[in-house]
């Protein structure tokens, strides 16, 4: 089968067809959507499996993404994205059905509040041309996925209260269709790896351990897994403080008949501004206001906590790739300057937020070079083995000790943009991982001038983890176990370099 002027069409298992395109000798299949569009009663319930349909329909265009702002939103600017966003794209080699290829499911990050699939730099061709069957899918994000509406009696659609994590349980729903309907382009639903960054490999983590995940999935790739969730406690403060700058009630009922393009308004100032948060009610640690909220039923427990109880009882038939960038929250403190204005009362309000003492911010500032013990430089480390650093390595140890195996990384390039200060900064790794170095967005991260022959390399890592389970580099394993660095002098393949910075959040993630 090879690439002609007829456009490819797959048939479905429980009915209906796909017309896709051919795009430089791969099968191209956008905006399949998996479930119903959230709108009206749909859009605060848990997501409704689509429904099948006669006949041939049309998989050129990519869905809507999710209702959000641009990321750099002046009060002014207007709404991206509709309500019909519960899609997945496909990128497929020429292949016949039931060819048993192995499957790669993509999750983008953004903070749980804004991201799509249809990003250029998320492109699956690259993957297809390796010959894995790449998927990337689409979430509820915002108020619609991840505001927590307490039970206060309203009544929702079909009769029940809101779920809560709606985006995680379109996660699920996108993976149940990933397994029911892959093979129709040869994918392999044996053989599905997911992966994502930032929120979606947050995202990830949290339905990790959760029990309805098992069985979708054979292997996991988490990059700068953002794994804080809200409190119950938490999560009603940011509903509270989406309603006061809405002027609502904050209530499911006043919520979703106000006007969306002031719910993401107000969403996205609160994202902007940490004074504002505060103002609110919301913690230091909340760096974005919405997130996965434990709230006892779909969340049982926080992500780490979650998947050492579920692995521990329940050792799971799954291989884990884990691992962050250097200096993660370079990407938020360089561009604007905030680096250059943090003060040392900020950076002892952050550590006491989470637990950390006066003497375990000294002990890390030990640990950086003279010209990186700023206060700048201090909260981005800080914030940076907090939110991405700890957290992988926690979920790395949890692998190796119960899952079927366990590879770690470290990202270490440092990226010349903002005048040589961005480094190897959060998502600086993503065009490197997909082999798309040339989009706008991968330019941004990178300059115009990066290693071609890094980007290879984590590339078909990637695609040898799907393939096999193994990467390309020994298990992270034993009393001490060795992490693959990308991007640095050699050694490449060493302990990690800064197990002190490590020792200092033991008891606390």
């Amino acid at each position: 089968m090879t690439a002609g002027t007829a456009a490819p069409l797959v048939t479905l298992p429980h009915g209906g067809q796909l017309r896709g395109l051919w795009e430089q000798g791969v099968r191209v299949f956008r905006g399949v959507r998996y479930a119903q569009a959230p709108r009206g009663t749909l859009r605060f319930a848990a997501p409704v499996p689509a429904l099948p349909w006669p006949g041939v329909r049309d998989a050129t265009g990519f869905a809507p993404m999710a209702p959000q702002l641009p990321r750099t939103a002046r009060a002014d600017a207007p709404m991206l994205g509709g309500e019909d966003c519960l899609a997945v794209n496909v990128w497929a080699p020429p292949a016949e059905p039931g060819a048993r290829l192995p499957v790669m499911v993509w999750v983008h990050g953004g903070g749980f509040f804004r991201g799509s699939a249809s990003e250029p730099l998320y492109d699956g061709a690259s993957f297809a041309r390796q010959g894995v069957v790449f998927v990337s899918l689409q979430y509820r994000l915002g108020i619609d996925g991840f505001l927590h509406f307490e039970d206060e009696g309203e009544a929702g659609s079909r009769g029940g209260a809101a779920p809560a994590n709606r985006g995680l349980l379109d996660l699920l729903a996108a993976l149940q269709w990933v397994r029911e309907h892959i093979s129709a382009w040869g994918g392999d639903p044996a053989q599905v790896t997911v992966f994502g960054q930032s929120a979606g490999a947050g995202a990830l983590a949290c339905v990790l351990g959760m029990p309805a995940s098992r069985g979708l999935l054979q292997r996991a790739i988490l990059q700068s897994p953002s794994v804080a969730c809200q409190t119950l406690q938490e999560a009603a403060a940011a509903r509270r403080a989406v309603a006061a700058l809405v002027g609502v009630a904050p209530s499911m009922a006043a919520l979703g008949v106000a006007a969306r393009p002031a719910v993401l308004h107000a969403v996205h100032r609160l994202a902007a501004d940490p004074a504002l948060r505060q103002q609110h009610g919301l913690g230091i640690r909340n760096f974005f206001p919405l997130r996965p909220v434990v709230d006892g039923q779909v969340l049982v427990a926080s992500p780490l906590q979650a998947l050492a109880q579920q692995w521990a009882a329940h050792p799971p038939d799954l291989q884990v790739l884990v691992g962050s960038n250097a200096e993660e929250m370079r990407l938020y403190h360089v561009p604007g300057g905030a680096m250059d204005r943090v003060t040392e009362a900020q950076v002892l309000a952050f550590a006491q937020e989470v637990g950390l003492g006066a003497h375990a911010v000294q002990a890390l500032r030990a640990t950086l070079p003279p010209t990186h013990q700023t206060p700048g430089e201090l909260l981005c480390a800080l914030q940076s083995d907090f939110y991405y650093r700890v957290p992988a390595q926690r979920i790395a140890a949890l692998a190796s000790r119960w899952a079927r195996g366990a590879h770690a990384y470290e990202f270490g390039w440092p990226s010349p943009q903002w005048r040589g200060r961005l480094g190897a900064a959060h998502g600086v790794e993503l065009p490197f991982v997909f082999g798309n170095l040339h989009t706008a967005t991968g330019q941004e991260l990178t300059g115009p001038r990066p290693p071609t022959a890094l980007a290879a390399t984590m590339h078909q890592g990637w695609v040898a983890f799907a393939q096999r389970g193994d990467p390309g580099w020994a298990p992270y394993a034993g009393v001490q176990p060795l992490v693959q660095r990308f991007g640095v002098a050699s050694p490449a393949y060493a302990p990690h370099p800064e197990p002190v910075r490590l020792s200092l959040w033991d008891g606390l993630l």
